[in-house]
């Protein structure tokens, strides 16, 4: 009798998390006009990193397709296509619809999820302020080559207040946003180097604003990981020139150029290298370009160089950005974002983030900022 029961007893709990399960099932209706015929994935955006693949259709010429899967709490998804093309959604349950046009898909439409509405309003204003940074660094390429000091003073200061306010945005977007996965997503923009403090708060407020949540845990973990990775034990002093790379040798970065010729990290040796990464749409990366690029212009002719590895997936934006900022170094991608390889080999958790390395080819300097940066390199190249 009682293995009857404890039968009985286990297949009502099934039945239980059955039902639990239906009842966060949701579906996604797409109409894509132009949408060339090719298969579509449906991904999950974990806190922690973790890519999940949820479901996949094969979409015809007409643009129709659907997908669908069971969300246990809200989360971050993406509908991946091809040609490196997405759409970005913070899913909850219940069935949403989304319209579009695959010529110009990032004025895709979105009704029924009311957090993904958001989001794609967060992305918006992220995309109009990469266009303020390309046009003052068109304004800052003009008065460079007028020798106009006095104004291209002037321009920079508003060029890093651009900077400034870019991050402040982000963070009010994270700390006012009711959805998580919005909030979640805005964060990851920052870096644990320069915005260590709000992100210690965020990370800490995050259980009470969304008790319970696993992407609270998650997240909560990845950002302990990183922000080690990255600060060290202490985010007010400059990092120790040897404690911050520990001495190790630089792995090998081989990526092509923006001719498509591969360039090797290891082809520097000899010089001091600053191994950069960033991306044309990373808009720390670009407050903090104007920094890296007075670096280049003082120490160039002693014996320093700049290798840097670009996360961007779209190449008319990265050359465009090169050429916007005025960097006239060495630039390596595989275009291929998180997934490159470069990415994966040097731990890289946000951008913008960098390696100083000695004539041997030993990291000695990591995540060096502004005037970090400036007093790294006068320790070294005296």
């Amino acid at each position: 009798m009682r293995s009857k029961q404890l039968l009985f007893i286990l297949i009502a709990l099934s039945g239980l998390t059955a039902c639990s399960n239906s009842n966060r099932k949701f579906t996604i209706i797409a109409n894509i006009s132009n949408l060339p015929e090719q298969t579509v994935v449906l991904e999950q955006l974990n806190a922690n990193e973790i890519i999940t693949i949820v479901d996949s259709v094969h979409a015809n010429a007409d643009g129709h397709f659907e997908l669908s899967g069971v969300a246990p709490e809200p989360g971050l998804y993406r509908i991946h296509f091809r040609q490196r093309k997405y759409i970005l959604l913070a899913v909850d349950k219940g069935n949403m619809k989304i319209t579009g046009d695959w010529n110009s898909l990032e004025k895709y439409t979105v009704a029924g999820s009311p957090a993904s509405v958001q989001l794609q309003g967060y992305l918006a204003v992220l995309r109009a302020h990469l266009n303020d940074f390309n046009m003052m660094s068109v304004v800052l390429d003009t008065l460079k080559a007028k020798g106009n000091d006095s104004m291209l003073s002037v321009a920079q200061k508003d060029f890093q207040d651009k900077g400034i306010q870019f991050t402040q945005y982000v963070e009010r977007f994270a700390d006012t946003t009711t959805y998580e996965p919005n909030a979640i997503f805005a964060v990851r923009m920052l870096s644990p180097v320069t915005e260590g403090t709000y992100l210690d708060a965020f990370t800490q407020g995050l259980g009470r604003r969304f008790p319970g949540a696993r992407m609270t845990k998650d997240f909560t973990e990845y950002y302990v990981k990183v922000s080690t990775r990255q600060s060290g034990p202490s985010r007010k002093t400059v990092p120790g020139m040897v404690a911050a790379g520990g001495g190790k040798d630089a792995p090998e970065v081989s990526l092509p150029d923006v001719n498509g010729k591969t360039i090797s990290l290891s082809s520097f040796r000899g010089k001091y290298v600053l191994l950069d990464f960033w991306a044309s749409w990373c808009g720390p990366c670009r407050a903090e370009n104007p920094n890296v690029v007075a670096a280049y212009a003082k120490y160039k002719d002693k014996n320093f160089t700049i290798f840097s590895v670009s996360l961007d997936n779209n190449k008319d934006a990265w050359q465009r950005a090169i050429r916007d900022d005025g960097l006239v170094w060495t630039h390596v991608s595989d275009l291929q974002g998180w997934h490159s390889m470069a990415v994966a080999t040097y731990n890289i958790e946000s951008i913008p983030s960098n390696f100083l390395i000695d004539t041997a080819g030993r990291i000695i300097g990591k995540n060096l900022r502004g005037e970090q940066l400036e007093e790294a390199l006068k320790s070294v190249l005296k």
